[in-house]
C-alpha cells in the first residue's frame, strides 16, 4: 500500500485492487475489503459480489451504504421492498435488520468501519 502524510500529518493512501483482502461469506457471496478498520476506524470500503444470494442481517453499530455497480440488489425491511440497479444506492441505518438478496456487484461502505463483532447475521438463506 502506498501512502503519504500531508503537512498536517493527514494520511493519503492508495490501495490497489490486488491488495484487497478477500472474505468468502459462503458459496453465493464474497467481499473484497479495500479499506478496513485497521486503516481507518471511521469508514470501511469493500466490493461485494453475489450470485443468487439471500441473507437476513443487521449491523448494530455501522450505517451501511450499498452502491450497485452491476446486477440487481433487493433489500427488504418489514413490508418495504427496495430494488436497486446499477447506479442506485441503498442507505441502511445502524441497528436496522434487513433482508438483502440478488445477483449483484456493489461498493459497500460502513461508517464507522466494519467490525465483524457488530454484525448480527440472522440467517443466510442461500449458498
Amino acid at each position: 500500500m502506498d501512502f503519504t502524510r500531508g503537512e498536517g500529518g493527514q494520511m493519503i493512501r492508495l490501495i490497489k485492487k490486488e491488495q484487497a483482502e478477500a472474505r468468502k461469506i459462503n458459496n453465493s457471496y464474497s467481499v473484497s475489503n479495500l479499506l478496513t478498520k485497521e486503516t481507518s476506524k471511521k469508514v470501511s470500503v469493500s466490493i461485494g459480489e453475489a450470485v443468487n444470494h439471500s441473507e437476513i442481517t443487521k449491523n448494530i453499530r455501522s450505517d451501511r451504504i450499498y452502491y450497485v455497480l452491476e446486477g440487481q440488489l433487493t433489500v427488504v425491511q418489514g413490508t418495504e421492498v427496495f430494488v436497486a440497479n446499477p447506479g442506485d444506492l441503498i442507505f441502511i441505518e445502524a441497528n436496522a435488520p434487513y433482508h438483502f438478496k440478488g445477483t449483484f456487484r456493489v461498493v459497500l461502505i460502513n461508517t464507522p468501519a466494519f467490525d465483524p463483532k457488530n454484525e448480527q447475521t440472522v440467517k443466510i438463506l442461500s449458498g
